[in-house]
């Protein structure tokens, strides 16, 4: 898959809360956890994160915890920019992409 696919895969530039949402489900299903697993390790209230992935707007303390657990970049999450991505994250979140 080339680098042009890529992009096309992960919604880059797209930054509607729906393209955000489908990053931040691919981002979650990429960690093997559930929303409550998440969401606790994440020390963030359940029904806070489901609210925030649901609706594609996830908080600075979501978005740091998953740069500092998974090295799942803002420009990935916000932006669909997989270029900070490492290959290995990259190639799991791909398998969880539309």
């Amino acid at each position: 898959m080339d680098y042009l696919e890529i992009e096309r895969i992960c919604r880059r530039g797209d930054t509607s809360p729906e393209a955000i949402h489908k990053r931040l489900v691919a981002a979650r299903q990429m960690t093997g956890l559930t929303q409550k697993e998440l969401a606790a390790n994440a020390g963030i209230k359940y029904t806070t994160f489901r609210s925030q992935e649901q609706s594609g707007a996830p908080s600075v303390r979501l978005m740091s915890y998953y740069l500092a657990a998974f090295q799942v970049d803002f420009n990935f999450i916000l932006g669909g920019d997989p270029a900070r991505l490492p290959a290995d994250v990259l190639q799991e979140i791909k398998k969880h992409l539309d």
